[in-house]
């Protein structure tokens, strides 16, 4: 049984576990100073999957935007991961629906995502597809500190 809620500042250590799950090495420091201010952000929401043992099997990261090009909102997945031994259960499936409820409370009108263009993403590609995502457009990244 998977339960899906709100992330809590106490859930770092996992969050840190599983942003290297994604591919993204992080401290529990560094989560934990990104997470308290994406906490105090009303337009952001952080879900997890957690199991009946209290362990947080998966998590995913929202932002609500304005569109420039269209009229409304949309939430953005900035960061949605499953850990490996919790994949193929149906987790990912519901932390994407839990995320489109959010969007419809907040009168969004499209959800969006990026993923990267790896080898080892091949599987989420064919996954975020089968819930009707499509592939619209590429994207870029210009880092300013470094």
């Amino acid at each position: 049984m998977i339960t899906i809620r709100a992330a809590h500042i106490t859930d770092t250590p996992a969050l840190t576990i599983l942003m290297h799950h994604l591919g993204y090495q992080a401290t529990e420091n560094d989560v934990h100073d990104r997470f308290t201010h994406i906490l105090q952000h009303p337009d952001y929401l952080t879900l997890v999957a957690v199991d009946q043992d209290g362990i947080v099997a998966g998590m995913i990261g929202l932002i609500k935007s304005y569109h420039y090009e269209h009229n409304g909102c949309y939430v953005r997945i900035a960061a949605m991961v499953v850990k490996e031994e919790f994949r193929r259960l149906g987790i990912g499936k519901q932390l994407m629906l839990a995320a489109e409820q959010w969007a419809l409370q907040n009168n969004a009108n499209a959800l969006l995502l990026n993923s990267g263009k790896r080898e080892e993403r091949v599987a989420a590609y064919a996954f975020y597809q089968s819930l009707g995502y499509a592939i619209k457009s590429s994207g870029f990244v210009k880092w300013l500190d470094q």
